[in-house]
């Protein structure tokens, strides 16, 4: 076993975080515990807590670690200013990778912290990060400065987009519909931004009357 003088904090960091990837994603979330991250470096359970509070700590910095791969691929979706073909890029890179990390995805998404756990600033920083490669792509449809309606658009999207690869990752989708994941993403996308178009207002505000709506957007492509 190794000495704790053997690798500084910050590399112990990045072992640990290394280790507990490979691990779930060989064995899946189920197999992460502390004792076997211990052995995968060579040292300590205890050496894990000197540098994550917890194992919900340690999870939260390894799906951060997923969110980060996931950006990387967004990054390199192709843009070309049309909010159908850009959305369906980044859809395709998204149940992508999606299916090439069934395991770490898995734990992105299922895995329950503490109650007690509040989700740090830094995390949702990243998960925003992805929601902005959404809004740029849906940015023609809306005014440059109507950030709210543009945002509530890709929130709605991505969700929906997300329970299309949930049904798929479980199996389930063909219970429902005989297209893939990838077909029913363009049919959500297409049908998404036509009825933005369509009725020339984006997320529909109870609070606002529809002149103060059409009145506050810019529609492209009508």
């Amino acid at each position: 076993m190794a000495r704790r003088s053997d690798h500084s904090r910050e590399e112990l960091h990045a072992m640990i975080l290394s280790a507990a990837e490979r691990l779930v994603a060989s064995e899946g979330p189920r197999a992460l515990t502390a004792r076997k991250i211990a052995e995968l470096i060579g040292y300590s359970p205890g050496t894990l807590y000197n540098l994550f509070a917890n194992l919900d700590d340690l999870v939260l910095h390894l799906n951060a670690q997923t969110l980060e791969s996931l950006d990387k691929k967004l990054q390199e979706s192709p843009f070309a200013q049309d909010p159908v073909a850009d959305l369906m890029a980044l859809a395709e890179a998204y149940l992508a990778f999606q299916d090439a990390h069934p395991h770490l995805w898995n734990l992105l998404f299922e895995y329950r912290l503490s109650p007690e756990i509040s989700i740090p600033d830094w995390y949702l920083k990243r998960i925003r990060t992805l929601f902005a490669h959404a809004e740029r792509a849906l940015a023609p449809l809306f005014w440059e400065d109507d950030l709210r309606h543009r945002s509530e658009a890709a929130q709605v999207l991505w969700a929906s987009l997300h329970g299309i690869s949930q049904l798929a990752s479980a199996g389930k989708l063909e219970l429902i519909s005989s297209h893939s994941a990838l077909n029913l993403a363009r049919i959500l996308i297409t049908n998404f931004v036509r009825g933005i178009r369509v009725n020339e207002v984006s997320i529909q505000d109870p609070d606002e009357d529809s002149c103060t709506q059409l009145g506050n957007r810019k529609i492209h492509g009508v």
